[in-house]
């Protein structure tokens, strides 16, 4: 059939719109939205014909039926459509792409408390007046960080633009080539430097900088400088790096500010359990530097936010810096936030997930890996092999790139069908399941998942292996 004539023959979104399958939705959702899948899906269609696709009816009837087929999935889709809960399952404790740390019984209850309740957020009961809605925060992280002042924004990125923007807009921030990162979804830390400050002046080369480099790029018109904890890589070989306490000294000389985007969110001593390769906050600022930036969800394991830490007079600036306004935390992350502070204050930590998984003894996840193993073995009969093996779970969310934790594993080989297709099937589950997949092996890391999830993480790792091997 001829392309022009098949083209002609599409039909029309009114004769769509009017089929039952359609039309069936439209008292009930928004009229303009299914038209404009409608038109999508027909548009879609259009396509297919101009490329020649083999696989696209030509006759008014097949057009008509396969458009209707995609306008009313979509539909579907559109209303059905949520974020699924997803069994973390690949020892990664701070996975970036499944919503990094997560929070307790007592802040989620904060954050209930703060959506379904009114709230003293900018209120001060005693005197009646309004007041800031950082207070409680910023008292908190004084005290459990030295700090002379701090202030909590959306993430650390907003973190690091208030601060350039504040203290470089009008002059230049120097940052070492070295650490000029890329984060997650390609947003790259130059780009981000190039919206907030008057120019950026990078010093030294990918593998090496010197202290003379900051110094150059300070008589260059340098009213900021950066260092950058490269977080989730690192440099090795023929390498140079300028310290940070010499940093921060060749800065308090010549009087320039010095920040440290520290990223992670340190405030436990992770150092004193035997978990090295990051410093934790208080230290960092006790080397004197002016300014410090890191994350909330991280390894600090609250809500997503970015915090800044340093001299009060830099931070008081960025506080009266309009752009705080429009990076400002809302209630419910607020809420969430004082509470996991206010548990670092008591030395509650039990409570911070994000903590209890990183240091959760290796003798206690082999005890769990064990009892789960036996549990998924006889499930499973002959269609597996379930081993406990030792392994290693990551940190992650760009914290401790080079120190792994020691890990127990539940290792699943299949006697039939793949590791691939067993992955997959556990991803299209629900609650959906993340695992490793190395060869033709699944690894479980019991360390990022929840005790009470583990019941349902063998159930369907069993009905997985049984739809894959075929059922006794």
């Amino acid at each position: 059939m001829d392309i022009r004539l098949s083209l002609k023959n599409l039909p029309s979104v009114e004769r769509v719109l009017a089929d039952e399958r359609i039309a069936a939705h439209i008292n009930r959702l928004s009229r303009s939205g299914i038209t404009a899948i409608v038109r999508a899906c027909i548009e879609a269609y259009r396509e297919k014909l101009r490329s020649g696709d083999p696989a696209a009816g030509r006759s008014q009837e097949q057009m008509l039926e396969r458009i209707v087929l995609a306008a009313a999935g979509e539909i579907e889709a559109v209303g059905t459509q949520r974020m699924r809960t997803v069994i973390n399952a690949t020892g990664v404790v701070l996975h970036t792409n499944l919503g990094r740390a997560l929070l307790g019984g007592e802040a989620i209850a904060a954050v209930v408390a703060a959506a379904t309740r009114c709230s003293d957020l900018e209120y001060d009961l005693d005197t009646g007046r309004r007041v800031e809605r950082l207070r409680r925060v910023t008292r908190l992280l004084r005290h459990l960080t030295g700090a002379e002042d701090a202030l909590a924004v959306n993430n650390n990125a907003a973190a690091v633009m208030l601060a350039v923007d504040t203290l470089a807009s009008g002059g230049a921030v120097a940052v070492s080539r070295g650490e000029l990162v890329e984060i997650g979804g390609s947003f790259r830390l130059p780009e981000i430097l190039a919206k907030a400050a008057g120019a950026v002046i990078e010093v030294g080369t990918t593998n090496r900088t010197h202290a003379e480099d900051y110094e150059r790029a300070i008589d260059e018109g340098a009213t900021l400088l950066l260092k950058v904890h490269t977080s989730n890589y690192r440099v090795v070989g023929f390498t140079s790096e300028v310290p940070l306490a010499e940093l921060t000294a060749l800065g308090a000389r010549r009087g320039v500010p010095v920040m440290y985007d520290q990223g992670s969110g340190v405030l436990y001593p992770l150092g004193e359990d035997g978990i090295a390769g990051e410093e934790n906050i208080a230290e960092i600022l006790a080397r004197g530097v002016d300014l410090l930036s890191c994350s909330a969800d991280k390894v600090l394991g609250g809500p997503q936010g970015g915090i800044l830490l340093g001299r009060a007079d830099l931070i008081e600036r960025m506080r009266r810096n309009h752009l705080a306004r429009a990076l400002r935390l809302d209630k419910m992350t607020l809420a969430a936030l004082e509470q996991v502070l206010i548990q670092y204050w008591k030395g509650e930590l039990e409570g911070v997930p994000a903590l209890e998984m990183i240091l959760c003894p290796i003798g206690e996840l082999r005890g769990r890996c064990e009892l789960f193993a036996s549990g998924l073995s006889a499930a499973v009969g002959k269609r597996a092999t379930v081993e406990v093996v030792d392994g290693e779970s990551s940190i992650g969310g760009g914290s401790f790139p080079s120190n792994p934790l020691p890990s127990v594993l539940v290792k699943v080989t299949l006697t039939s069908g793949t590791s691939a297709r067993l992955a997959e099937a556990l991803r299209r589950a629900d609650p959906a399941v993340l695992v490793r997949v190395k060869g033709d092996v699944v690894y479980m890391d019991l360390r990022t998942v929840v005790e009470e999830e583990e019941p349902v993480l063998q159930a369907r790792v069993a009905a997985g292996v049984g739809d894959l091997t075929g059922r006794e």
